[in-house]
C-alpha cells in the first residue's frame, strides 16, 4: 500500500480576486496573513500592496495612506514588531536606497494600512541596490550584497531600530564573494546564504553569518547541493532549510531541496506536482506549509499560488520552554522570594532545588535562609539573578551580553553550576583582547574556572611583548602566584 506523501498542491481560494502577474515582488508572513507588495508586471514595476487571509482563505487588495514606495522589484521586506520593512530595489529605471515601514495595526475605524519614511538620524545609508540579503536579530535589520547597476557588492549594514542608526559592519571569517540574488533564510541567531550571480558565475555555496557575533562561516555539508543558481527562494520551517527553483543560466528551476540543520545533509526532495520552474518567486512559511506565489518562468510572469505542506499532520512548537520561564515571578504559582538590589523576584523552590546543590541546601537543607520569607541574594545585579534563574528553569542562556558575562561567571560559582559557568567561560574567551586579558585571567583564577584561565594564561605567553605594556598588566604584581605560573608557562 502506498502511503502517504507530502504534495505540492495549487491554493484554491475563496473567491477569483488575486494579485496581477509579477516576479520580484517583496513579501512577509504577520499573523494569520501573507503580504506581497511591488514587483514586477511584465510592463512596469508595481507599488500595490495585497494580502492573503490563510484563516479566510482569499486575497484583498489593501489601501494604504501616507508616502508609500514607488513601484519596485527585487526587495527583502522584513518584520520587525508590528511592521513590514522594506529597503530599495529596483525601479526600472532607478536602483534605490529608500527606506520604508508599512504599519500593520489598522488606523482608527479605517481599513487602511499606513506607510511612513524610515530615516536614520545617524549613520551613512547603504548605496543603492536590489538583489540583497536582509534579515532582522534583536532589534537591528541586516543587509548584504546586492547589485547597484554597476557593481555586485558584498558589504554588510545594519540598522538600529531603537537608535535608528546606520552602520557598516567588519564581520571576521571568510566572506562571501561579491553576489547578488542569493537565497537566504533566518535559523536562530544567524542567516544562512546560497547562491547567487556575481556577473559571471551562478553560484553554489553556502554560508553562514552569525549576527550575534558578526562572523562568517563557509557551512560543511553532506548529499548532493543544490545546483548553482540564482533568484531563488529560500525558508526556514522547524530544524531545516528548504530551497526551491531559481535560475541556472539556462533553465527555471522546479526542484526543491532540505537542508537540515541538526545533520548537515543536503537531501534533493522527491515530490509530486510541483510547481513550473520560475524564478524571482515569492516563498514564504505559514504553520506547517511553504506558499509559493507568482515568479517568472522566462516567457510570462506569473501568479499561481502554491502549497507544500511539509508535515501532514500539523504539530504545534513545542512550548516546554516558554511555560518554564512563565513561572519566574509568577505570583500565582511560585513558592519562594527572593530581594535582590531590592527588587522581588519570585521562583519555585522544587525546580531550584532539583537543579542546584546551592539551593537544595539552602531551600530544603536546614539553613537559616530556609526559615525566611524573603531571601536576600546581596552582590549580585537584579539582571544576572534572573540569567541565572532562566538558565535553571530552560538550561539555556539567550544571548550572554559582554556586559554581564563576567557577573554571571561569578553567580554561576557561587550558585555550583557547572554547565552555566563553562557556557560563560566559552562566551568570554571570544571576547579576549589585549586590553582585557589580564582582568578576565584574574577573575578566572579566583573563581576556578580553570579552562579560561588556561586560554588567558595562553593568549598572554603569545602576546607577550604587547600585553606586558598595558597598565592591567602592570598591576598584577599582586597576584604573584599569576605572575609565576605565565612565566613558566612562557
Amino acid at each position: 500500500m502506498r502511503r502517504p506523501s507530502a504534495t505540492w498542491r495549487a491554493v484554491s481560494a475563496s473567491s477569483s480576486l488575486r494579485p496581477g502577474p509579477r516576479s520580484g515582488a517583496a513579501s512577509v508572513v504577520f499573523e494569520d496573513s501573507l503580504y506581497v507588495f511591488g514587483g514586477y508586471g511584465g510592463n512596469g514595476r508595481l507599488d500595490d500592496l495585497w494580502a492573503f487571509s490563510f484563516v479566510e482563505n482569499a486575497w484583498k487588495e489593501l489601501r494604504t495612506k501616507g508616502p508609500a514606495p514607488a513601484g519596485r522589484e527585487n526587495n527583502g521586506a522584513v518584520v520587525y514588531k508590528d511592521s513590514m520593512y522594506i529597503f530599495g530595489g529596483y525601479s526600472g529605471t532607478y536602483w534605490l536606497n529608500d527606506f520604508s515601514r508599512l504599519n500593520f495595526r489598522k488606523q482608527p475605524n479605517r481599513d487602511t494600512l499606513e506607510w511612513s519614511a524610515v530615516l536614520p538620524r545617524t549613520g551613512s545609508t547603504p548605496s543603492t541596490r536590489f538583489g540583497y540579503v536582509s534579515a532582522v536579530w534583536r532589534d537591528s535589520f541586516f543587509i548584504f550584497g546586492g547589485y547597484d547597476g554597476s557593481s555586485w557588492l558584498n558589504d554588510l549594514h545594519e540598522f538600529s531600530f531603537p537608535q535608528e542608526t546606520w552602520s557598516l559592519v567588519n564581520t571576521e571569517g571568510p566572506q562571501p564573494s561579491v553576489r547578488s540574488c542569493p537565497s537566504w533564510a533566518p535559523y536562530q541567531h544567524c542567516v544562512y546564504i546560497f547562491g547567487g550571480y556575481d556577473g559571471v558565475h551562478r553560484m553554489n555555496d553556502f554560508h553562514e553569518l552569525d549576527l550575534e557575533r558578526y562572523q562568517w562561516r563557509l557551512v560543511q555539508f553532506t548529499g548532493p547541493a543544490p545546483s548553482p543558481r540564482y533568484f531563488h527562494s529560500s525558508v526556514v520551517y522547524r530544524d531545516s532549510l528548504y530551497l526551491f527553483g531559481g535560475f541556472s543560466g539556462n533553465d527555471r528551476l522546479q526542484d526543491l531541496h532540505q537542508f537540515s540543520f541538526d545533520t548537515g545533509i543536503w537531501t534533493k526532495l522527491d515530490v509530486e506536482t510541483p510547481p513550473s520552474g520560475r524564478s524571482s518567486l515569492v516563498a514564504q512559511v505559514y504553520k506547517s506549509s511553504i506558499f509559493v506565489f507568482g515568479g517568472y518562468n522566462g516567457s510570462n510572469v506569473l501568479n499561481d499560488f502554491y502549497e507544500y505542506q511539509v508535515e501532514l499532520v500539523s504539530i504545534p512548537k513545542p512550548t516546554l520552554t516558554a511555560d518554564l520561564l512563565s513561572l519566574i515571578d509568577n505570583p500565582l504559582l511560585s513558592d519562594v522570594t527572593f530581594s535582590v538590589e531590592g527588587r522581588k523576584v519570585r521562583a519555585n523552590k522544587a525546580i531550584l532545588a532539583a537543579r542546584s546543590e546551592h539551593f537544595r541546601a539552602c531551600l530544603y537543607g536546614g539553613m537559616k535562609e530556609q526559615q525566611e520569607e524573603t531571601i536576600v541574594i546581596a552582590d549580585m545585579p537584579y539582571d544576572v539573578f534572573v540569567m541565572v534563574l532562566q538558565f535553571l528553569y530552560t538550561d539555556i542562556v539567550p544571548g550572554i551580553a559582554s556586559e554581564t558575562a563576567v557577573s554571571l561567571l561569578v553567580a554561576a560559582e557561587r550558585f555550583m553550576l557547572e554547565r552555566l559557568k563553562a557556557l560563560c567561560q566559552d562566551y568570554i574567551r571570544t571576547e579576549i583582547t589585549f586590553e582585557n586579558v589580564t582582568e578576565t585571567l584574574i577573575t578566572a583564577h579566583h573563581h576556578r574556572a580553570f579552562s579560561l584561565k588556561d586560554i588567558c594564561i595562553d593568549f598572554i605567553c603569545s602576546n607577550y611583548e604587547t600585553v606586558k605594556r598595558t597598565t592591567q598588566f602592570r598591576e598584577m604584581i599582586q597576584e604573584p602566584e599569576l605572575m609565576m605560573e605565565i612565566l613558566l608557562r612562557r
